[in-house]
């Protein structure tokens, strides 16, 4: 009983040992690492929590007792800390990977890619742009910080909405539209972000990315807009 009480107070010890590890990657400059950091956490957790769980039956049986209501309480112990973990890695992966906050007139960073929107509108038509709801439209600053081409892709952008989500329909540059801007190392580039909204979807947010698996911004929309 007494090895069986060591075991689980020893499983509680390291998980209260990773949750601190876990609050100090992603509450500090370190956060930027959470993504391979928190997954070697996770799999030193795991391995640590089966070890203590292993030695504890090897020591009660070496004692000559019956290991079999040990292992009964050690492995739904084990199961319930790993369930856990798993929900919480989950939770924690979302908050890490959220897009930061935002505001329109305030450049942002994605990336290589420094973005600034403005002007925000819905409504009415845009010569040659056909949609089949309504055309939202941003307008966009964007420079290239980096020493590498760049891309800013269209179909990446989203607005949210209690809705759902649009992702953007045009990139367009004067007379020039399409569905992405080349930017090359110091290049940077204006015009507008066209969308396809639903009719009577009411647009609350939007998600700037330089690429699809970026963190990106979030600049909520103000309700007059």
């Amino acid at each position: 009983m007494r090895r069986t009480l060591q075991a689980v107070v020893s499983i509680i010890g390291v998980q209260v040992l990773v949750a601190g590890v876990v609050l100090l990657v992603i509450s500090s400059y370190r956060r930027a690492a959470a993504g391979w950091v928190l997954p070697l956490v996770g799999f030193v957790d795991v391995v640590v929590t089966l070890q203590v769980g292993w030695l504890a039956v090897r020591d009660i049986r070496l004692a000559g007792k019956r290991t079999v209501g040990v292992r009964i309480v050690l492995v739904l112990l084990v199961v319930t800390m790993l369930v856990g973990a798993g929900v919480g890695g989950l939770a924690v992966r979302r908050y890490v990977n959220r897009p930061i906050a935002g505001a329109f007139g305030s450049p942002v960073m994605d990336r290589d890619l420094r973005i600034t929107a403005a002007d925000f509108r819905c409504g009415g038509r845009s010569k040659g742009i056909t949609v089949g709801g309504t055309t939202c439209r941003v307008a966009l600053t964007v420079a290239n910080t980096g020493s590498a081409e760049a891309l800013l892709r269209a179909r990446v952008q989203r607005l949210r909405g209690e809705e759902g989500e649009y992702p953007g329909l045009l990139l367009v540059e004067g007379h020039q539209r399409g569905m992405t801007w080349e930017l090359e190392a110091g290049a940077s580039v204006r015009g507008v972000l066209v969308f396809d909204v639903p009719r009577g979807s009411v647009p609350r947010s939007l998600e700037l990315r330089a690429k699809e698996e970026s963190q990106g911004v979030r600049l909520p929309i103000p309700a007059d807009e």
